[in-house]
Order: C-alpha cells, then structure tokens, then sequence
C-alpha cells in the first residue's frame, strides 16, 4: 500500500520526540500528483500536535504566532512561487525545504526555516500555451484596490494586456479558484507573517513594475544600434516603479560593456539582443524578489523565538525535516527545466 500522509507526518514526529533524533520526510512525484497539498497537510498536522502537546504542559499554547507564520508561509510560497500548468492549476514551481524544529520534551515547535531552490524563471518569459505565468501577476491585476491600481499605474489593464501574462493565451485556473480569493489569502497572510503595509506595498510595486517591463519595445537607430522606444507608454511606469534612470536603462540593455587589453569599450546591441537583455531583467528581478520573501519569512519567524529556543545546540530538540520537490513532466520536447 502506498504511504499515507498522516501515517507518515506520525511516525516522524513520534520517532523524533521518543530519539530526540532529526527526521526527515520527501515528498515527490509527477506535476499534479498532490506534492504541495501532502506538505502543507504534513505542516498543519506537525503544528496541531505542538499545540495539543504544549496546551496539556502549560494550560494554553505559547507557540501559536510561530506556528501560525509556518503555516502561513504557504499562501505567500504559493503566489509568488505556484502557477497552473497542463497538468496542474496550483503546481509548485521550486523546490521547498522546511525544516521545523521541536522542543522534544513536551513536544512543542520551537523554531522554524524555508529554504527553497531552483526557481523556474524561464516561466516569467515564456509561459507555454495553456499555462499561466506565477499567480501573483493575475492576483494584483485582478483585486488589487482602485486606488493602489492608479499608484501602481495598472489602471484598467488586465493579463490581457501585459506580453508576460498574456503571451500564452490561458488567462484562468479550472479548479475553479479566483484570483481575487487568493490575493485575500495572500494579504492575510503577509499580515500574519509580519510584512508591514509598506512592505506589501513594495513587493506589488515591482511585480506591477514588471508587468510593464515586458511590454517595453525598442527601436533600430543604425545597423546593429537600438534604443528603448519613447512613445511606448509603458516605459515611463517602468521608471517610476522601479525608480530606475532612463539613460541607464537605455544604456543596460542597448549596450554592453567589454574589456579588452585592459581597456573598457561599450558595443551596441541589436534590437534582437536589447529583447533579450530585458528577459534576463525580468528573471533577475522576479529572482531577487523571490529570495527576499523568503529571507522576510525566515526572519518574521526567527525574530518571534527566544534566543534560547531557537539555538540548534539546545538539548531536548531535534527537527523534522520535510523536502518538496517541484513536479518533474515528460513531454515530448523537454525544456532545459526538464
């Protein structure tokens, strides 16, 4: 019979309490097999059991904020990591390593960290027909307020109008879930999580920024010699949003610097190659933001432990690991992903 999940989430828990040894648990499987819903069901059932444990010590959970921001890491993981593929409306596209640790005396969750890998940017350029770029795009384009949608220069748009949302031609999920519902989940999540309104603010700011990036254009102004494209209306939000100077974006994408004997040149680039310098912009950025979300929830989680609680030489801790691997395809041509 194949592993069942609370079997699984029970037989860690308990070898690590009665050992006081670490454990680990991999989950893996083809895209839509269940990897990201069996992780989070392994979470919750690991924090309901520090609760009832910790409640029958002490009369009342004094971990419920850590626990409450492991489980809430989730939704945020989610929009900015999942998107839907042919397989799999909710498929995880990077792999996820939870390591929560345990006070194995009574039981108890003490400390916790996310560690992810091996983010899939080639989706932020090319999403493939009947596919969605990550969630949070449509999520800000769909329920973003009235107001934040004019600071944030998206107005009226829709994925419709964006090249990175819109380049694949699939603009919905067939579970059934809105994007409007998600955003909510993610907005309380990020307040549980103890991302300030600022910080909200900011991390929609670059998304928003992005969105526009993919629809900058470019002229030819000689032969192998381009420059962004001034009557492109989209040009004016990248700079605002990102707070980017003109000439130097002009001049990181239209140009490239090479050093020779010591000596620095700058040589033009082609229309075709500026397309491509943007791309790797895109990747770059969405990577960095990716990155800071998760260094932001480490250390949410981390700032809510006492120093003692969260040291890994504590006596009476151990930790159960839990490894989501991203779904692995095979199509009939496999990206360098693949």
């Amino acid at each position: 019979a194949p592993p069942h999940v609370y079997a699984t989430a029970e037989d860690a828990y308990r070898s690590m309490v009665r050992s006081n040894q670490n454990q680990s648990i991999l989950v893996s499987g083809e895209s839509g097999a269940g990897k990201t819903v069996t992780t989070k069901i392994i979470m919750r059932y690991l924090a309901t059991q520090s609760q009832r444990l910790e409640g029958q010590a002490h009369g009342r959970s004094s971990m419920v904020s850590i626990e409450a921001q492991v489980l809430q890491s989730n939704p945020i993981l989610e929009s900015f990591g999942n998107a839907r593929t042919v397989r799999n409306d909710n498929s995880s596209r990077f792999g996820k390593f939870i390591e929560i640790r345990f006070n194995t005396r009574i039981g108890s969750l003490k400390s916790a960290s996310v560690r992810t890998y091996l983010l899939e940017k080639v989706r932020l350029i090319s999403p493939s027909p009947g596919e969605r770029n990550y969630h949070i795009f449509y999520e800000v384009l769909a329920a973003l307020p009235k107001q934040d949608r004019k600071q944030l220069h998206i107005g009226n748009l829709s994925p419709h109008d964006f090249k990175m949302t819109g380049i694949s031609g699939t603009f919905d999920r067939r579970d059934g879930i809105s994007d409007r519902q998600t955003f909510s989940d993610l907005r309380s999540a990020l307040d549980t999580v103890g991302f300030s309104k600022e910080e909200q603010f900011d991390l929609f700011t670059v998304v928003c920024g992005l969105l526009h990036t993919s629809n900058l254009t470019f002229c030819e102004i000689a032969a192998d010699c381009s420059q962004l494209e001034d009557r492109n209306s989209h040009l004016r939000s990248v700079l605002y949003l990102l707070g980017v100077d003109g000439d130097a974006l002009n001049s990181s994408f239209c140009q490239v610097l090479m050093e020779v004997n010591g000596e620095r040149l700058y040589k033009n680039n082609s229309i075709e190659k500026a397309e491509k310098a943007v791309e790797a912009f895109i990747k770059a950025t969405y990577g960095a933001l990716f990155d800071h979300i998760v260094r932001r929830v480490n250390q949410s989680i981390e700032s809510s432990q006492s120093p003692v609680s969260s040291a890994r030489s504590v006596p009476d801790t151990a930790s159960i690991g839990v490894l989501d691997i991203f779904g692995f395809e095979s199509f009939e041509w496999n990206s360098f992903e693949q």
